[in-house]
């Protein structure tokens, strides 16, 4: 009974190995290659004739894109501006203002970067960080 029982859990140990090695050589997901060696192997195929100087192009410009931007499209490097609810709620009212003609661009322009200067100032003075970037 003994011996049965050691067998039987050496066939289990040994066939959870067995299932987690396989486990272990599932692909991993395809790690971004650096731009360097996608554009030395870009002049190896051309080199050989594999693809021509205006595929290689286009495919570099998409590693570039695809480093840059990331497999969805959006840049990872950048950050959406934030701003106050009192510059959101002036720059609602100066639109307005100059869709009914009461304000030129210019005009309207210059009393966004006015207040969007002491915003700036004020959250300094503070020490935070308010995003007054000007959106088109």
């Amino acid at each position: 009974m003994y011996g049965e029982i050691k067998a039987l859990g050496f066939a289990l140990i040994l066939g959870l190995a067995i299932i987690m090695a396989g486990c272990s050589k599932k692909k991993e997901p395809s790690k971004p290659q650096d731009l360097e060696s996608i554009r030395a192997s870009l002049r190896q195929q051309v080199a050989s004739g594999k693809l021509t100087k205006e595929e290689a192009v286009v495919r570099l410009a998409e590693a570039t894109r695809e480093a840059k931007f990331g497999s969805r499209g959006k840049d990872k490097t950048a950050k959406k501006a934030e701003l106050s609810p009192a510059l959101e709620a002036l720059g609602k009212e100066l639109k307005e203002r100059m869709a009914k003609g009461e304000l030129t661009e210019e005009e309207a322009k210059a009393a966004w970067m006015e207040a969007a200067g002491k915003t700036k100032a004020e959250s300094d003075a503070k020490g935070t960080k308010d995003s007054t970037k000007e959106t088109e």
